[in-house]
């Protein structure tokens, strides 16, 4: 057999100029990095009100709070941690907390006027603090105050179009450095105020003059990335350790009590665990979600683009035992059928408006209910209803799997980018809120 004559001045040509693209990539149109908060005090911001460098923000819907990390995963100012601890510990002393993180994607950054930062506020902040007040209402309660915490990266670090397309392998390596740095401090830090309020606070809480602490992580795209290899090794670890002394399946365990991945950029091969331990693990009966990845079917992003970099990596790289691995190591999270337990379905396509958040609560609260007696043997008690979605599991879901992964419906999440869509943030401020509401 005659092999053909390599061309090896082409290829190495063709090298030079990869390299010069690169170079190029690197100079034209390069985000500096830097660190955007600097200033370490407090400022109230209105609607319209002009953007600044403060590490938080007040108004009288939330509170905000902003961490940076730079690309080896090193908070740019440890300072920044303290700044917002110090404030959650002290409002902890009066109210129950909803600390809402999260961590934005690829081609974002903390920058005031980063479209992540203004939707955060909008579109998850504000929603959510409106749907806390409708409950405690209705139930009689005290209201949490609602807590955000943006998490900063450099997930933009060139803005010049096309060429920043380029930039895929360098963030999805740097947002795995941040995932595995300071992030994992921070998660932690916050987790550990959530359970001292919570122990501090214990007989108020039975006697229900107050509201627990909740912590619900969040992260998108590349975010994804940052928040999953942060806390993976961490739900590894719960979902092993989740019997009492006496060798008895307890409910499991999450980081905080919700983590959630909305169009994640990540391979499935990396939640090969996680899924395994899910689906085999013995849990106590009812729905105990701790982990719930969002990605919508036409996610091209990462439905095409993703596989075809992460081929052209892999194959030179990395060695794979057959094929069902290699394609788990080449197609992301929430296009890998095998591992695909739920759909989530539009069915009242109304544009959602503020006003209906009297809609949103009832359902939330019947929808509480529902989780409280999700023990029967029929999947009916699996559907979930919201009030423009209805959650449903496919056949191969897992009685009491606490890990929900999710095909979108484009008709809710159209593409890679548009998570603030009125009928997802609906549904996102329902589902968390639903969450929420439930005490591990």
């Amino acid at each position: 057999m005659r092999f053909p004559k390599v061309n090896w001045r082409r290829i190495l040509y063709a090298l030079v100029c990869l390299g010069v693209l690169c170079l190029a990539v690197n100079y034209f149109g390069c985000v500096p990095a830097k660190q955007y908060k600097t200033a370490l005090q407090t400022t109230e911001h209105h609607p319209g009100s002009t953007p600044t460098n403060t590490v938080l923000e007040t108004s009288s819907d939330y509170t905000l709070g902003f961490v940076e990390f730079d690309d080896q995963g090193w908070l740019w100012n440890p300072q920044q941690v303290t700044t917002l601890t110090n404030r959650l510990y002290a409002e902890q002393d009066t109210n129950g907390l909803l600390i809402v993180v999260f961590v934005h994607g690829w081609m974002h950054d903390a920058s005031p006027e980063d479209e992540n930062v203004v939707m955060f506020r909008k579109k998850i902040l504000r929603p959510l603090a409106t749907m806390e007040t409708f409950l405690s209402e209705k139930q009689h309660r005290p209201t949490r105050r609602v807590v955000g915490v943006y998490v900063g990266w450099r997930g933009l670090c060139q803005n010049v179009p096309l060429l920043n397309l380029l930039t895929f392998w360098d963030r999805k390596s740097a947002a795995e450095r941040v995932g595995h740095g300071a992030v994992v401090e921070l998660l932690c830090e916050l987790e550990k105020l959530r359970n001292q309020g919570n122990g501090q606070h214990r007989g108020q809480i039975a006697n229900h003059q107050r509201m627990s602490t909740k912590l619900l992580i969040i992260g998108h795209s590349f975010g994804g990335d940052v928040v999953y290899s942060a806390v993976a090794p961490i739900l590894t670890e719960r979902m092993i350790e989740n019997v009492n002394a006496a060798g008895e399946a307890q409910a499991p365990k999450t980081m905080g009590d919700l983590v959630v991945l909305i169009n994640p950029a990540f391979e499935a091969a990396r939640f090969e665990t996680v899924y395994r331990l899910g689906t085999t693990s013995q849990y106590p009966p009812g729905q105990h979600c701790t982990l719930a990845i969002f990605t919508s079917k036409s996610d091209m992003a990462t439905k095409i683009a993703f596989p075809i970099a992460r081929t052209v990596y892999t194959t030179f790289v990395q060695s794979h035992r057959d094929s069902e691995e290699r394609a788990a190591n080449q197609t992301a999270i929430g296009h890998y059928n095998p591992y695909i337990s739920f759909d989530l379905a539009i069915h009242n396509k109304d544009r959602a408006k503020d006003e209906d958040i009297a809609k949103s609560g009832e359902r939330v609260l019947a929808l509480t209910e529902q989780l409280k007696n999700a023990s029967s043997k029929s999947n009916e008690d699996r559907t979930y209803r919201f009030t423009h979605c209805q959650l449903e599991p496919r056949t191969n879901h897992v009685r009491n799997d606490p890990v929900f992964l999710v095909s979108v419906d484009p008709n809710i999440i159209p593409d890679h980018g548009s998570i603030d869509r009125g009928v997802f943030t609906r549904f996102l401020a329902e589902f968390l809120s639903l969450l929420s509401e439930t005490d591990r």
